[in-house]
């Protein structure tokens, strides 16, 4: 007669095969690496800033319903103008992209995460603090007012018109243009 002793299955597994337990709660959103929940805070991220571009289309909307508008005065208008615009470009459209990319494509490619999550979670919280800082500006009163588009020879304090224009209006090549040319 064999005597044998039935086996008892541990409480949990061991060891490598262990599987990680979900966390829930705000500190595990903070600290994630999971690439469906970074996509999920920037996209988040990118709707609140979606309000506030939202609300200086609003305060443009509001200057220009009239005219001689006198909601904003000229300096605050394009402040908020171009904080529209960087806000809409920067922390909204470019955002949303990179949400849809952080929870959509390892996915659609059968990948368990992306290449660097760590990265990948400090991009995000780089991005955030960008945007915050950015809009730091308005609370400590001097936001940027270089226009939408905010071009190098634009925005600067003097504007000379050699830099931009290479030719003049007769067609011929200006004097600046001659200097730097090969012969």
């Amino acid at each position: 007669m064999s005597y044998t002793k039935e086996l008892e299955a541990p409480a949990r597994p061991l060891g490598v095969y262990t599987r990680p337990k979900g966390n829930t709660g705000w500190r595990d959103w903070i600290t994630t690496i999971d690439h469906k929940k970074i996509g999920i805070l920037y996209g988040a991220t990118a709707m609140v800033f979606f309000g506030i571009g939202g609300l200086e289309a609003l305060l443009i909307r509001l200057q220009l319903a009239t005219p001689n508008g006198t909601v904003l005065g000229a300096d605050t208008y394009n402040r908020v103008f171009t904080m529209h615009g960087l806000t809409m470009v920067f922390m909204v459209i470019m955002p949303l992209a990179a949400a849809f990319a952080n929870y959509l494509l390892p996915l659609q490619i059968g990948a368990r995460d992306v290449a660097f999550p760590r990265l990948n979670a400090l991009s995000f919280w780089v991005f955030l603090a960008g945007g915050l800082f950015l809009n730091m500006a308005w609370l400590l009163g001097d936001a940027p007012d270089g226009g939408w588009f905010a071009y190098a020879p634009n925005t600067g304090v003097i504007f000379p018109p050699a830099t931009v224009w290479t030719t003049t209006p007769s067609g011929s090549r200006s004097w600046e243009s001659r200097r730097w040319s090969r012969p």
